[in-house]
């Protein structure tokens, strides 16, 4: 059944400057707030009564993503960043950091993105972002049945049951990652079972044009979504496709990465976003990642700046089926393997050389821990749970010699994967 376009609701279609001039009300009460807490009130200055300004703004410290582990081991559990404890907030989470991260309150951007997408009352959508520790399955859930739709909890990588769950629902709505849904098209294609799917919400990896097309051939309208765990779903596709709308929930800016200065519209920067949300204050929050302003609106109503896409990172972090694998964690994976471990090369070196390499085929990533090491079945069972354990991520081990890495220490990620456009 095909449906008409959805039609944007007041606050999303409201003139550009009753925006700015309501956004910056807002960043001014999220300051003073943020400010009655010791960390915000010696780290930003004291914006007075009344609305801050984007010079006020731009003034203030950028707040790193990769500095919150430490924070927070130093403060547990949210680093000193609220002034809420733990049981104040609806939900819990802990992100690959590890980062702990309150939840609880439904996301406007996710419900922002649902609706431009066309999830309505009645539908049947099957999520299939996790619902563990990390906020995005539970993040969908909530804007979906807030939509009054109906939604299967299927989490992603148990595709048997979720086959049986798409037969015997036929959800008409799919939310997760574009690979994982290109596998249960296949799985079902295979199994003889025709896919239910007229709409999918994608988003927490990149999607490439092959995919798309491949998605569109099968009847599928593709709605592109980016977000990050801290900050929920920053920015949307509506139906004119062109380009990702902001959500209302937040003050965004692109900034030159190093010195966090405001760039003009139209040049490619890092994005820094604020959340206009009190209960737990992040100021110019530094996503790492590369966009820029789109000019103009989208040609679907909505009046929200818009993003012109991911562009690329702005620090070493490399995204990997969803998930970010930074440096730093292969440090981690290696750090003091257990000498007594049973069958361990007795002549392996305390830190022995290793890089991930990370390939994509059949448009699914793959992740790869290359080490210059002897074959060793304990010390391969360890490293591979270490790399689950720490990343989150399933990867393949591959012995190698100590030539084959030479070189390589200052490339401990190898991205082999080809490029989005």
């Amino acid at each position: 059944m095909t449906r008409s376009a959805p039609i944007p609701p007041p606050l999303e279609i409201r003139s550009p400057e009753d925006r700015r001039r309501a956004g910056l009300a807002a960043l001014g009460d999220t300051i003073r707030a943020a400010r009655q807490v010791p960390f915000w009130a010696a780290r930003l200055p004291d914006p007075g009564a009344g609305p801050v300004t984007e010079v006020m703004l731009a003034a203030m410290p950028i707040l790193r993503k990769g500095d919150l582990p430490a924070m927070q081991a130093a403060l547990p559990p949210f680093g000193g960043i609220t002034a809420r404890a733990a049981g104040a907030f609806g939900r819990l989470f802990l992100s690959p950091g590890p980062i702990c991260e309150p939840g609880g309150a439904v996301d406007g951007g996710a419900v922002q993105a649902m609706r431009a997408a066309g999830v309505r009352a009645g539908d049947v959508v099957l999520n299939c972002f996790g619902y563990h520790l990390t906020p995005a399955g539970l993040m969908f859930d909530d804007a979906a049945r807030s939509l009054g739709a109906a939604v299967i909890p299927a989490g992603g990588g148990n595709t048997g049951p979720i086959l049986q769950a798409m037969a015997a629902y036929a959800p008409r709505v799919y939310v997760g990652t574009p690979d994982y849904l290109n596998i249960l098209i296949e799985a079902a294609e295979a199994a003889g079972q025709p896919q239910p799917f007229q709409l999918a919400l994608l988003s927490a990896a990149a999607l490439p044009a092959s995919l798309r097309a491949a998605f569109a051939a099968r009847g599928i309208a593709v709605f592109e979504q980016y977000g990050t765990a801290e900050l929920g779903i920053i920015a949307y596709e509506t139906d004119s496709h062109d380009g990702m709308v902001l959500a209302e929930s937040l003050w965004a800016e692109i900034v030159a990465p190093g010195s966090g200065e405001p760039l003009p519209e139209g040049e490619v920067g890092e994005l820094v976003v604020t959340p206009l949300r009190q209960d737990y204050p992040l100021i110019r929050f530094g996503t790492g990642d590369l966009s820029g302003f789109a000019p103009g609106q989208a040609a679907s109503g909505h009046s929200n700046r818009r993003l012109r896409g991911w562009l690329g990172r702005a620090d070493d972090a490399v995204k990997v089926k969803g998930m970010f694998l930074r440096p730093a964690m292969l440090a981690e994976v290696l750090a003091a393997l257990p000498p007594d471990l049973a069958a361990l090369p007795p002549d392996l070196p305390a830190r022995p050389p290793a890089r991930f390499v990370i390939d994509r085929t059949a448009e699914r990533d793959r992740l790869t821990l290359e080490i210059a090491a002897p074959p060793s079945d304990p010390l391969g069972a360890l490293l591979l749970a270490r790399v689950r354990d720490i990343t989150r991520l399933g990867c393949e081990l591959r012995w190698v010699t100590p030539e084959t890495l030479a070189g390589t220490e200052t490339q401990p990620i190898l991205d082999r994967r080809p490029r989005p456009g």
